[in-house]
């Protein structure tokens, strides 16, 4: 098999890993539809509390779709009418982290803007280069990227293709952090225990506001937030933070 997506769960952690390092960790339309698998898997599975997004190796996080093989698609309607993988990691519902080496290019560049939070090494390379090949993206780059940093910048990457390292990224606020390749993993690692005790009914009302904020206009966006602040004092876990307050010791969340 020419590439995979691996997927594998420990103690409420969640690690999706582009395996096709031989090819920058560029992605086949098999890898697109099996994403798409793993993330309903995710989505059904109330023990996972967070997940990871990783290439592997170090050289690559992704490069997106291998254009070699865009042929597999069929006809641009088809292409059209794709499983799209960016789409799969905006489905999932838990918290996601991309931890970035490498290049992230293209598509890959739309996986990781696709997750909640970015963190990347040093060595880590963005670019919207689709236009530089004759083509543009078709997987939210534009919707996404002019959100998160504003039209004018965004327009500067995607209509020349220009690559940033990852300090530019970061000034950009593309990227949350900048660290070497040793400390990412730490730094990451340390993030996921952490908010793997967290309660995974709070982070998942909190990240549907956050989508929301991007969506709704503040009047309504106000009275969704409002909302489903009310309803998060109807699970147990509301209940335990309460009583772990009262009684100044650490929550246990169950995920009711």
């Amino acid at each position: 098999m020419d590439g995979d997506i691996l997927y594998s769960k420990s103690n409420h952690v969640g690690t999706i890993t582009i395996s096709r390092a031989n090819k920058m960790n560029s992605i086949t339309k098999f890898m697109a539809e099996k994403l798409q698998d793993i993330s309903r898997e995710i989505n059904s599975d109330s023990d996972v509390r967070v997940v990871v997004i990783q290439g592997e190796g170090s050289k690559s996080f992704s490069t997106g779709s291998d254009i070699n093989l865009i042929h597999q698609y069929g006809t641009p309607w088809e292409l059209r009418n794709r499983l799209d993988y960016c789409a799969a990691i905006r489905a999932i519902r838990k918290p996601t982290i991309s931890k970035i080496k490498g290049y992230a290019l293209g598509g890959g560049f739309e996986i990781a803007l696709s997750t909640d939070m970015r963190f990347a090494s040093e060595t880590a390379k963005f670019a919207a280069s689709e236009v530089q090949h004759g083509w543009i993206s078709g997987s939210g780059l534009t919707q996404i990227l002019s959100r998160n940093i504003g039209y004018n910048r965004a327009a500067e990457l995607i209509l020349t293709g220009d690559m940033i390292d990852a300090e530019t990224a970061k000034e950009l606020g593309i990227i949350n952090k900048v660290f070497s390749d040793e400390e990412l993993d730490v730094y990451v690692d340390n993030l996921v225990a952490r908010m793997k005790e967290l309660s995974p009914i709070a982070t998942q009302l909190a990240k549907q506001n956050l989508i929301a904020s991007q969506n709704m206009g503040l009047d309504m966006g106000l009275e969704y937030e409002n909302d489903l602040f009310a309803f998060s004092f109807t699970t147990e876990d509301s209940k335990e933070g309460l009583l772990s307050f009262k009684e100044k010791r650490k929550p246990k969340f169950t995920g009711r």
